[in-house]
């Protein structure tokens, strides 16, 4: 299964409906913004995974997360958590590195919210995404111990496989993947 199902997977109508509470718009309203950032974070993942630092990072970030997807209905009730990390940029600078901008700008571009709502939203299913991604990736396997080169290999297949199964916003997930792939070219 791709990691946007298995993401999307976790989120049932009462996860809709606390996002959309805590965001302070519609359930439909959330799902689709939901539909079209989860997507755009792996994306912006993959982007970052594909430097030896962003890869390092995100692993990090994956080993943090382990066990998330297990209180997911605490985890959203907390509201988003604040993005702080100094020179880092907080949890997002962290998971997106350069790529944080572009992803926040296509998610409001493909969900018509405005860019604090879209802010916080990412920093909503973040977590959840690497949750999921620690669950997944690592299951028996101690995250912290996992190779941060597969990890990046993993979010590249999965964001090409997002972008192809996410027409909303396979134009914009192609435009970071496109300027990842091309220094390799």
């Amino acid at each position: 299964m791709a990691l946007v199902d298995e993401v999307q997977q976790h989120l049932g109508s009462s996860e809709i409906n606390q996002i959309s509470q805590q965001l302070g718009i519609s359930p439909g309203m959330a799902q689709t913004a939901i539909a079209a950032a989860i997507p755009m974070i792996v994306g912006g993942m993959a982007g970052h995974a594909s430097q030896p630092q962003g890869a390092t990072s995100i692993q990090d970030a994956v080993a943090a997360h382990d066990g998330v997807t297990d209180n997911i209905p605490n985890v959203l009730q907390a509201g988003p958590p604040a993005d702080v990390g100094g020179g880092s940029g907080g949890l997002l600078g962290r998971i997106l590195g350069g790529h944080r901008d572009p992803v926040q700008q296509g998610v409001q571009q493909a969900s018509g919210l405005d860019s604090e709502k879209v802010r916080k939203l990412l920093m909503m299913l973040s977590p959840i995404v690497l949750g999921v991604l620690a669950r997944r990736q690592f299951g028996g396997q101690n995250a912290q111990q996992a190779d941060p080169g597969q990890l990046g290999g993993v979010l590249h297949q999965e964001a090409q496989t997002a972008a192809q199964q996410s027409p909303h916003v396979g134009g914009l997930l192609g435009k970071i993947l496109g300027a990842v792939e091309s220094p390799r070219a």
